[in-house]
């Protein structure tokens, strides 16, 4: 056997244990780290742990998203959900093939370069076609922008702007707050480089802005969108915003505080004013005391509930979701509810399930309570993948607090001590908000012992598992 794959499956297995109940994400890891399941990594897993040849291999034939071969450099995943099948992904994934010239029987470059695969749903209708090449989702794909795609990925692989970074304030008073959404849609849009582009004009102005990276911002069709908020002024929202166009906006509402580079900037202004002159520009600005506007039409008379303070909450910032009453509801719970009292409360709220039935949510969690078992869980459905459905994954990336916050709550009412995440391999964000607000909330004491100084024990890092495996693309034996 290779003694380097020998060690890396050694270091993997001592991450996720050696249960049976980790075989999905050993498999994951080792596919991540070999871009496939080597055979003498599977037969070390099998020799080592307590995990059989027959479930490895079960497991890794069954679900397509693992590979016994060796795959190309990148991989490309076309989604051909309902929205993207409609608006002509077939045609999509024809056009890369032809541009890669891959065989028709075939799903790889013959240099090994890229591998391409058709996935159920990426979670961003608004923007479809999508594809997503590694780590980078394009949207609003036609036949035609198949090799400038690629050509884009290549050229960016090695300078991919993050949508992770924190922009720091210096010690001088803020003029004000600009707010960037950096979910899905809004990255496949272009919004990280609108973030890079916003940072950078930010300090050659020598001004003092906060940026704030916020989740969804609820208009998905408009984004990348820019929500500028100044002392004494109504916030503007500018929609459709390219990197390129940032450093106009940030002059228009902001100088620095320092003549000298204020005079800098003036001139900047007006030679870029002359250069640029007659250009065309795809950014509009929108005032929120304006209600004919396409942000007000769609945003304005909505009740927020599942998405209460969207485009203001930071995802993973616990402090500001328990500023604003966040972890309150089961602090409530644990303090002086008891569990048929909250399953009771449910039931009255007529609150039901996403899914196509409409399952009443208190009856069911009614009978996991009344059901007799040594141990009960609690599954987190990230998944869907019903055309015209409600995008768990925008819920997931924007409000990972707020929904642990539910499965802890469900997990208290109905008498569970673990907890599961399903959420689809093709949402990496989603997984990696989720996985952020987890580690972040087992610090806190809001996972794991005497969850809020409360008896209930329940849910800790460990029992609360994150699976993250392609559903809806199968093999048959």
């Amino acid at each position: 056997m290779d003694n380097e794959i020998i060690k890396t499956v050694d270091e993997i297995i001592a991450e996720y244990g050696s249960a049976n109940d980790a075989a999905i994400p050993i498999l994951q890891a080792i596919q991540g780290k070999f871009n496939y399941l080597p055979e003498d990594a599977l037969k070390h897993l099998a020799e080592t742990t307590g995990i059989s040849p027959a479930a490895i291999y079960g497991i890794s034939t069954f679900y397509s998203q693992f590979r016994h071969q060796p795959i190309g450099k990148h991989l490309i995943k076309v989604c051909v959900g309902t929205a993207c099948h409609v608006k002509g992904a077939v045609q999509v994934y024809d056009a890369f093939k032809r541009e890669l010239k891959i065989g028709e029987t075939d799903d790889t470059d013959p240099n090994r370069l890229f591998t391409i695969e058709k996935v159920a749903c990426l979670g961003c209708c608004t923007i479809a076609p999508v594809v997503q090449i590694d780590g980078v989702t394009y949207g609003h794909l036609t036949t035609d922008k198949a090799g400038e795609t690629i050509r884009d990925f290549l050229l960016n692989q090695d300078s991919v702007p993050s949508a992770n970074n924190e922009f720091v304030l210096s010690d001088s008073p803020s003029q004000g707050e600009i707010r960037l959404g950096l979910g899905s849609c809004c990255v496949a849009s272009g919004s990280a480089e609108v973030k890079l582009a916003l940072e950078k004009s930010i300090k050659k102005s020598k001004i003092n802005v906060s940026v704030k990276h916020v989740g969804c911002v609820g208009i998905c069709n408009q984004v990348p969108m820019l929500e500028v908020h100044k002392p004494g002024e109504e916030p503007s929202f500018y929609t459709k915003i390219k990197a390129e166009e940032v450093g106009e906006v940030i002059r228009k509402h902001f100088q620095p505080s320092n003549p000298v580079y204020r005079f800098k900037n003036n001139l900047y202004n007006f030679l870029e004013n002359y250069v640029i002159e007659g250009i065309p520009k795809s950014l509009r600005r929108y005032s929120s005391e304006k209600r004919d506007t396409p942000v007000s039409e769609f945003l304005d008379g909505q009740l927020n509930i599942a998405t209460e303070y969207r485009g203001f909450l930071k995802p993973t910032d616990l402090a500001e979701y328990k500023n604003y009453g966040g972890f309150s509801a089961l602090q409530q719970c644990l303090d002086g509810n008891s569990q048929q009292e909250i399953i009771e409360q449910v039931i009255r709220s007529g609150l039901r399930g996403r899914g196509g039935a409409g399952f009443p949510t208190g009856i069911k969690w009614q009978r996991v309570k009344e059901s007799v078992s040594d141990e009960k869980f609690v599954i987190c459905n990230g998944d869907e993948g019903d055309p015209g459905a409600f995008m768990d994954r925008m819920l997931l990336e924007s409000y990972p607090f707020r929904v642990i916050e539910g499965l802890i709550i469900a997990a208290f009412a109905v008498g569970a001590t673990k907890g599961i995440f399903y959420i689809r391999a093709e949402y990496p964000l989603a997984v990696k908000r989720i996985r952020e607000a987890i580690k972040i909330c087992e610090n806190a004491g809001l996972l794991g012992k005497n969850i809020l100084a409360s008896d209930f024990l329940s849910i800790g890092r460990k029992a609360l598992r994150l699976s993250s495996i392609s559903s809806t693309t199968k093999r048959a034996h």
